[in-house]
């Protein structure tokens, strides 16, 4: 099934909380997720050129601000991040509205999250609808919500979940047979005071 760029919110088997987020593409595969820093992972195409040629195609996909990890498909994540001081439900939600479904020739939806130890919001804006949403998250399972069909928020959108580490999490995501053409994957794995990254790229 192909469900474009998705992202994953869930738990561990031991209850560790993360946020993840996978490029799935057929229009633009030569792309990699770069970790810039300890609290930012990007999504970079592998020629620099590239990022002329569409503006969706390069962006931050995980930010950390302190404890809460964001984590989205464009370049509303450092909005989302900057507006974490409404809430993270609140940032979540103004952010899409504002900046609404991306205008490229399939209207692709933006989605995000915002997540901690505490609680998990999941949200979309598309052509059609905007939607956020408090997810209860239970181990060992992660929900998804992806761009092409699967851009909602829906208990049924659950998928068991394999691994501990930031690493392996991305690794098993990346991975992940269900879901067709994989690119790159970014992880963010919340344990108490510490928020550990990965990425995993397909080449």
């Amino acid at each position: 099934m192909y469900i474009g760029r998705f992202l994953v919110v869930g738990k561990t088997r031991e209850g560790k909380v993360f946020g993840a987020y996978r490029v799935s593409s057929r229009s633009f595969p030569n792309r990699e997720a770069k970790k810039l820093n300890e609290n930012t992972i990007a999504i970079l195409p592998k020629n620099l050129n590239e990022m002329f040629k569409n503006p969706y195609i390069t962006y931050n996909c995980i930010k950390v601000v302190d404890k809460t990890v964001v984590v989205s498909n464009g370049t509303h994540t450092d909005f989302i991040a900057e507006k974490l001081h409404f809430g993270k439900r609140d940032a979540l939600t103004y952010v899409l509205a504002v900046m609404d479904y991306e205008k490229d020739e399939y209207n692709t939806p933006r989605i995000g999250a915002v997540l901690d130890e505490e609680e998990c919001y999941l949200g979309y804006v598309s052509c059609e609808d905007i939607r956020v949403k408090r997810i209860n998250l239970k181990n060992g399972k992660g929900y998804y919500l992806g761009v092409y069909n699967a851009c909602s928020i829906d208990e049924s959108q659950e998928i068991e979940i394999e691994g501990e580490t930031a690493e392996e999490i991305a690794n098993y995501i990346l991975n992940y047979k269900e879901f067709e053409y994989p690119v790159a994957c970014a992880v963010a794995v919340i344990e108490g005071e510490n928020i550990s990254l990965a990425i995993k790229n397909r080449n």
